[in-house]
């Protein structure tokens, strides 16, 4: 199989992002920031060729903003994927981690999904997109532990928090390793 090239994306800011919120599954729109860093992204990806398709978490924040980067690159509509979806912290959605320390973040972050199943589905998601995108350059827009999640598994490399409107480049070769050392495909 040829790989595609696979582009992630952090939604653009919501007002939880802003206040420094867990969103988690939560359900909240882009801010005007978040519309602006939308527009930005959008010119920004212009630049680096022509998308083939555009791929999103149905959670409405990453689905605005992906729509609005196809909208203004002319791209087909924007196909919703339920395993891109951000992962589910359970009762610790909506509290406020900006100023905690690391510690008491990864024990609010766990009171959900666990991570290792996070990045089964992510990864799973990502190689079905590939595998349907020979040769083609794939947008995917999604969430920021899912992106951080995905990116330290794959590389091997603790990666920062992903902020929002981030852009990350995904080697086809570390999916197509991933899957074949340990296939996620069901």
């Amino acid at each position: 199989m040829n790989a595609s090239k696979i582009i992630l994306v952090r939604h653009g800011q919501t007002e939880w992002n802003k206040a420094g919120r867990l969103h988690g599954r939560s359900d909240l729109p882009l801010n005007e920031t978040g519309i602006q860093q939308a527009h930005l992204l959008s010119m920004e990806l212009g630049t680096g060729g022509p998308l083939d398709a555009v791929y999103s978490s149905p959670l409405f924040r990453a689905l605005q903003t992906a729509q609005i980067i196809a909208k203004n690159l002319q791209l087909p509509k924007v196909q919703e994927n339920p395993e891109l979806r951000e992962r589910e912290f359970g009762e610790s959605e909506g509290k406020l981690v900006k100023d905690l320390d690391e510690d008491q973040r990864a024990l609010l972050m766990n009171l959900g999904e666990t991570e290792e199943h996070l990045i089964e589905r992510a990864v799973n998601a990502l190689f079905k997109i590939s595998a349907q995108h020979p040769n083609q350059r794939v947008l995917v827009v999604s969430h920021g532990a899912l992106i951080r999640s995905v990116m330290s598994h794959l590389t091997g490399i603790d990666q920062p928090d992903v902020a929002n409107a981030q852009v990350f480049e995904l080697d086809p070769a570390l999916l197509a390793n991933q899957v074949a050392r340990q296939p996620l495909w069901h």
